[in-house]
C-alpha cells in the first residue's frame, strides 16, 4: 500500500480509539463469514466495536495514542475490541465467547489502567466485578449499617411498648385491688 493510505489508515484507527481507554486484541483465524457476522452482533449488542487490522499500522496508531508496547502483543491476523464499559466489560464478554469459539477466538492481549496486559490478565479482567457489581456491592455496604440501626431502633422502641404496657396493666391492676 502506498504511504498515504498507510497513514490515513494509522489516522482511522487512532481516531476511533480516541474516546476508547482501553482495549482487547484477539485473533480470529477459522471463523466463517456467518460466525464472524454473529459475533460481531454480540459485541455491537454491547456497545463493543470490533476492527481488523494490519499489525504494523496498528502498533504505529497505538503508539501515538499512548499505548506503547500494545504493538508488540499483535499476532497473526488481529483485530482491536473497544468501547463500551471498558476493558473489563470486554473481556467478561470475549471470555465468554472464547468457551463457544474455542480455537477460533484467540485473545491475544489488551491495554487497560494505563497497561499492556497479556492474555491471562485479560482473563483474570473478566473475573473482576464489573460496575453494576460494584455499584450493588457499595449500595450494600451503604444499606447495611443503615438497615442494622433500624432494626436496633425498631427492637428499643418494641421492649420500650412492651415495658409502658406492663407498666400500665400493673397500675391498672393495684388501682383496682385498693
Amino acid at each position: 500500500m502506498s504511504k498515504a493510505i498507510n497513514a490515513a489508515l494509522i489516522d482511522s484507527l487512532e481516531n476511533e480509539l480516541k474516546n476508547s481507554d482501553s482495549c482487547v486484541l484477539v485473533g480470529t483465524v477459522g471463523m466463517t463469514v456467518a460466525e464472524a457476522s454473529a459475533f460481531r452482533n454480540k459485541l455491537r449488542g454491547h456497545s463493543f466495536r470490533m476492527r481488523v487490522v494490519k499489525n504494523a499500522l496498528a502498533a504505529k496508531a497505538f503508539d501515538r495514542h499512548g499505548w506503547n508496547g500494545l504493538g508488540d502483543r499483535l499476532k497473526g491476523m488481529s483485530a482491536v475490541v473497544y468501547g463500551g464499559e471498558g476493558a473489563i466489560a470486554i473481556s467478561k464478554m470475549l471470555v465468554a465467547e472464547k468457551k463457544t469459539l474455542k480455537e477460533k477466538l484467540v485473545i491475544h492481549g489488551g491495554y487497560s489502567e494505563g497497561e499492556v496486559v497479556d492474555a491471562a490478565g485479560v482473563d483474570a479482567l473478566s473475573r473482576v466485578p464489573g460496575r453494576p457489581e460494584l455499584l450493588s456491592m457499595t449500595l450494600g455496604g451503604l444499606a447495611g449499617p443503615i438497615s442494622g440501626m433500624s432494626r436496633n431502633l425498631d427492637g428499643l422502641l418494641t421492649e420500650m411498648h412492651g415495658l409502658l404496657t406492663s407498666l400500665a396493666d400493673q397500675k391498672e391492676k393495684a388501682g383496682s385491688a385498693a
